[in-house]
């Protein structure tokens, strides 16, 4: 059984209002409990979540950047006639280290190629602020009701 206690400096109140509000989602809690029967311990199961984590607030960084969601069509046509156009051209895979090992993340690229991503700044090859936000969430109680 691996235990992981709440890093200092940390609001356990706040962690535990994230950790509701993510498993209020049924989608999320059925991907979560799917994730977490397949994966052999904790730590797997927070590297998992680790990965879609990263992969889903990269895509949204995307978004913003661009000011119009990947399906919103209506959005993209009124910020391009509003201002230069930018489009997404793609993606490429890139392995950073964690402390749960390496991960896979796809990063998104622009046209115009001035994305920036803040979450997995380019040329980096190491998490660790991200760690330490998943592993105050999992000490919070995230996966309490997994088995673990």
């Amino acid at each position: 059984m691996t235990t992981v206690s709440p890093k200092k400096g940390h609001d356990p109140a706040r962690v535990n209002e994230i950790s509701e509000k993510l498993m209020e989602n049924p989608e999320l809690a059925s991907l979560i409990s799917e994730l977490s029967a397949s994966a052999d311990d904790a730590s797997e199961l927070v590297k998992g979540l680790l990965q879609a984590s990263i992969n889903a607030g990269l895509q949204a960084e995307m978004d913003a950047h661009l000011g119009y969601s990947h399906s919103d069509r209506k959005t993209k046509a009124q910020v391009e006639t509003a201002q230069e156009s930018n489009h997404r051209n793609g993606s490429y895979t890139k392995t950073v280290n964690s402390g749960y090992g390496a991960l896979e993340v796809t990063m998104p690229r622009d046209r115009a190629d001035t994305f920036a991503p803040k979450m997995v700044p380019k040329g980096s090859r190491r998490l660790t602020e991200l760690d330490d936000m998943i592993i105050s969430l999992y000490a919070g109680g995230m996966v309490t009701g997994f088995g673990f």
